[in-house]
């Protein structure tokens, strides 16, 4: 496996993370993908970006399809974006309909919708727990 392969694979699950670790890791290996800029590195970079890139697209169709119309009005997103996320309603809406926000498309990562499927768990207990007497 050449080192752009390794390069690139040690890239791929930090893409969606945002911690200090990962971002420092990313700026480093993108350092190492700028000065090694050849021809046949382009071309497996674009291919690793396109994929990438479908894969994300295809997260944003799923998370489309498994909130329909209906439960999608009843969800407290904003509840859930202050609460669990820290974000705003904005925030969280932007990464389940995969809008663009300076010409980038956003989506949860995989440790997001943990959280967000926890999130709508707990909610829909409390919720459960109301009664009038």
């Amino acid at each position: 496996m050449d080192k752009i392969d390794l390069i690139l694979a040690e890239l791929s699950p930090l893409m969606g993370k945002h911690d200090t670790e990962s971002v420092k890791r990313k700026k480093e290996l993108f350092a190492w993908l700028k000065e090694h800029n050849t021809e046949e590195n382009k071309v497996k970079v674009q291919i690793f970006f396109d994929k990438e890139m479908q894969e994300m697209a295809q997260g944003i169709e799923n998370l489309r399809k498994q909130i329909d119309a209906e439960k999608y009005k009843i969800l407290p997103l904003s509840y859930i974006a202050k609460n669990y996320f820290g974000k705003s309603t904005s925030w969280l809406l932007q990464r389940i309909n995969g809008y663009k926000v300076r010409g980038k498309s956003y989506s949860l990562t995989d440790e997001q919708k943990n959280i967000f499927n926890n999130a709508v768990k707990e909610v829909a207990e409390k919720i459960s727990s109301v009664k009038l007497v």
